[in-house]
């Protein structure tokens, strides 16, 4: 974990170097987590929403009056299950208006153990999609809105494998919708 936080901090770090104008700041809010699975051998299929909050920094890299690049790290817990997301959005600031859109990808630790009689029933490690759009409610104060699609198969190789065959497909993802509020230095 410690190891993961250090890596992040020094990409954050290599990359203020390269910014025009480098702002820093501090985001929290509400988070769902929305999980599907599904078994095609027994053509079972369940999905389950789970709530709660993230926190996190950020820094917000002005590449032109319209383009910015924002790295986060947020600490995310929902029902008792512990995240860790680090998102790299792309912004589009709409003229004149406070606006922005945003897009690009996003790393998702799961920090809780995830395995059964020592078999990981997920992986930590899931890459998502994450788009959409907040405003600037003046130079500092900003909320935002946040959806993300997981790209990857959550559930571990150890439990396709146990699934035995080429014809049978098990698949997992958490989605999420997270909702905040931010200050920027």
């Amino acid at each position: 974990m410690f190891k993961k936080l250090l890596l992040v901090g020094a990409i954050l770090t290599g990359m203020a170097s390269f910014g025009q104008e480098v702002d820093f700041g501090i985001q929290a809010g509400y988070t769902n987590v929305e999980g599907k699975s599904s078994n095609s051998l027994d053509n079972i299929s369940s999905s389950g929403n789970s709530s709660g909050f993230y926190v996190g920094a950020l820094a917000d890299f002005t590449l032109s009056e319209n383009f910015h690049l924002q790295p986060s790290v947020n600490y995310a817990n929902a029902d008792e299950v512990n995240f860790l997301v680090v998102p790299v959005l792309a912004q589009y600031y709409i003229e004149n208006s406070g606006f922005y859109l945003h897009a690009g990808p996003q790393a998702t630790f799961i920090l809780d153990d995830v395995s059964i009689s020592g078999v990981d029933v997920f992986n930590t490690f899931g890459l998502d999609l994450a788009f959409g759009a907040g405003y600037e409610i003046n130079s500092n104060f900003f909320v935002e809105a946040k959806y993300s699609l997981e790209l990857t198969n959550r559930f571990s190789k150890e439990i396709r494998d146990a699934a035995d065959t080429e014809n049978v497909k098990v698949d997992s993802q958490f989605n999420a919708l997270s909702i905040g509020l931010g200050y920027k230095f």
